[in-house]
């Protein structure tokens, strides 16, 4: 083999591997949801405020509901929920809602 046909080899391998395909760059900047638990304050048919204590800090996060969003259980306020969201431009979208508990009776 020559020098000339091994050096285009070697450039060849490190201009396929060197360079990250589309596919590979989307499963990298795609981000892992995330989950926000608590007791539900306010609740609409296009968002859901969801609060809760940690360390002694009052903590609120509102989410967007749409229409691909999954709920498990009677959504409604003063119930305690799971929410699966993700984060992008539009902020925080819920992808899944799980009530944990039904809510106190009075």
């Amino acid at each position: 083999m020559s020098v000339d046909r091994f050096l285009c080899c070697v450039a060849l391998c490190l201009l396929m591997g060197g360079f990250p395909t589309r596919a590979q760059d989307a499963a990298q900047q795609k981000k892992p949801d995330t989950f926000f638990a608590g007791i539900v304050t306010e609740c609409t048919p296009e968002r859901i405020s969801v609060s809760r204590s940690v360390s002694g800090k009052q903590e609120k996060r509102t989410f967007r509901i749409t229409t691909s969003t999954k709920v498990e259980g009677k959504l409604q306020t003063k119930v305690r929920v799971t929410v699966q969201y993700t984060n992008d431009e539009d902020g925080n979208t819920a992808t899944r809602i799980v009530v944990r508990n039904t809510p106190p009776k009075k």
